[in-house]
C-alpha cells in the first residue's frame, strides 16, 4: 500500500457512512486558500516590506487591517460547512447514459443562513444552494450514467468560496446512495 492510498485512507475513511445524518464536523472539513487568497497574501507581503523599508505607519496599519479580514474570511468560510446535517434522499431508477438525480436534504440548524454551497458527484455537474437560518432545503445532485445495473454515485464534494472567495473550504460525505 502506497503512502498516497494510506494518507487518503486516514483522511476521508474509505467507505460509507453509517451514521446519519451527517454531521459535517472539525474532522470532516478541509479549507486551503484559493487564488485570489494568495494573491492577498503576496499584495500583504509586499506592502508590509514596502512599510518596512519606509518607515510607515499606515502602511502597517492597513497591512494589518488586511490581515485581520483574510483571518476573518477563513473563519467565515468554515463557519458555512461547519455543523450542516446531510441526508440522502431517493433516487429514480433512470436508463443507461441518462442522468441520475440523487436527492439530498441539507439540514441548516444555525442562526445564520448558509450560502453558496456546491454539491457534485466527482466531475459531474455542480449545483449550488442556499439555505435559509434553522431551515432545511432537498437538492437533486445529478450524476451521469455509463452503464446498466446498480448505481454508486461515490462521494459528493460539499463546497464553497463563501464570503469573499478568498478561501476554499470543502468536505467528501460518504452517504449510503444508490440508484438502478
Amino acid at each position: 500500500m502506497s503512502l498516497a492510498s494510506t494518507l487518503r485512507q486516514w483522511l476521508f475513511r474509505f467507505g460509507r457512512d453509517e451514521q446519519l445524518p451527517i454531521v459535517l464536523t472539525q474532522r470532516r472539513i478541509f479549507i486551503i486558500p484559493s487564488k485570489t487568497g494568495l494573491l492577498l497574501a503576496v499584495v500583504l507581503g509586499l506592502m508590509l516590506i514596502g512599510a518596512i523599508n519606509y518607515n510607515l505607519i499606515l502602511g502597517h496599519a492597513l497591512g494589518v487591517l488586511r490581515g485581520g479580514l483574510g483571518l476573518v474570511a477563513m473563519v467565515h468560510t468554515f463557519r458555512n460547512l461547519v455543523t450542516l446535517r446531510l441526508t440522502p434522499g431517493r433516487a429514480e431508477p433512470v436508463f443507461a447514459g441518462e442522468t441520475a438525480r440523487f436527492t439530498v436534504h441539507l439540514e441548516n440548524t444555525r442562526q445564520q443562513p448558509r450560502r453558496a454551497l456546491d454539491l457534485a458527484f466527482g466531475q459531474n455537474e455542480t449545483i449550488s444552494t442556499n439555505i435559509p437560518a434553522n431551515a432545511s432545503t432537498t437538492v437533486a445532485v445529478p450524476c451521469q450514467t455509463t452503464r446498466r445495473g446498480l448505481l454508486d454515485p461515490g462521494r459528493i464534494t460539499l463546497s464553497t468560496y463563501y464570503p469573499l472567495g478568498l478561501f476554499y473550504a470543502w468536505s467528501y460525505p460518504h452517504p449510503p446512495l444508490a440508484c438502478l
